[in-house]
């Protein structure tokens, strides 16, 4: 039975959420922590949003999948924003951002992911996934 690229990249989708979460772990070092966090965590998301353009046999490099990661986060746009501030915010608190920021950073991850998901579905309907 065929697989949908689109069901493969969820599939995935939530194995590099654990990266989001890690992102947040290590932003949870108090000081250091912010600036840790958002760093790490635009990291994964680049790496989310490649993985799904090779779910979808797209090379990211060429101007599509650079633009793909580019309206990935346009489309994010304000939620991304809000989940940087929560992180920020969360990352002064010893002990709460400890707790706070692995959950942002998942879930930063897997919106990101969603949308990029939607993206490329746009611009290709229920294309098979290829393990070539």
């Amino acid at each position: 039975m065929p697989k949908y690229c689109r069901d493969q990249a969820r599939d995935e989708l939530w194995l590099m959420m654990g990266g989001g979460a890690t992102a947040g772990f290590i932003g949870g070092v108090p000081a250091i922590g912010a600036l840790t966090f958002h760093t790490s965590l635009a990291g994964v998301q680049a790496a989310v949003v490649t993985r799904i353009a090779q779910v979808y046999d797209l090379n990211s490099i060429p101007a599509g999948g650079a633009g793909a990661i580019a309206a990935a986060i346009t489309a994010m746009g304000g939620g991304q924003l809000l989940f940087r501030i929560g992180g920020t915010i969360a990352g002064f608190f010893p002990g709460i951002g400890q707790v706070v920021q692995p959950a942002i950073g998942a879930v930063a991850v897997k919106a990101l992911g969603e949308v990029a998901i939607a993206y490329f579905e746009n611009m290709y309907p229920n294309k098979i996934y290829s393990q070539d």
